[in-house]
């Protein structure tokens, strides 16, 4: 195994003792080593992932030419509001890099502008 991946499988921290060992007793009944973040999740209920809302995030607004997203209304659901506002600080970053990113509403207004000025120039028709 390479050494620089090791850290996937790294012991729980400030867990005591007690929990990693029973998760190496798990890890050897399984015949397999548990990932730090699976370890946490056990522990804890929850864990952020490693990049995978920036990894989404990325992925939605790099593709310019997709139809623009709408994120004018808020939801009210806990995670969906905590995409909308990373993806709104990533796209943020990217543009002032100048990078070009997909299309994004975050108001009303935004998406209003969008529309009227698509119309204006005959190249993008909504139904209403």
């Amino acid at each position: 195994m390479n050494k620089n991946a090791d850290w996937i499988y790294m012991p729980l921290s400030g867990q005591g003792g007690e929990l990693e060992s029973i998760l190496e007793k798990v890890e050897d009944a399984l015949g397999f080593k548990l990932f730090i973040w699976q370890k946490t999740y056990i522990a804890q209920g929850h864990f952020r992932k490693y990049g995978a809302t920036t990894a989404h995030v990325l992925k939605d607004l790099l593709q310019v030419d997709a139809p623009p997203l709408d994120y004018s209304k808020r939801t009210g659901n806990h995670m969906q509001e905590l995409y909308r506002d990373e993806l709104k600080k990533i796209k943020r970053k990217l543009n002032q890099a100048g990078i070009p990113t997909r299309e994004v509403f975050f108001s009303v207004k935004e998406k209003n502008d969008f529309m009227a000025n698509r119309r204006l120039r005959g190249a993008y028709r909504v139904a209403a």
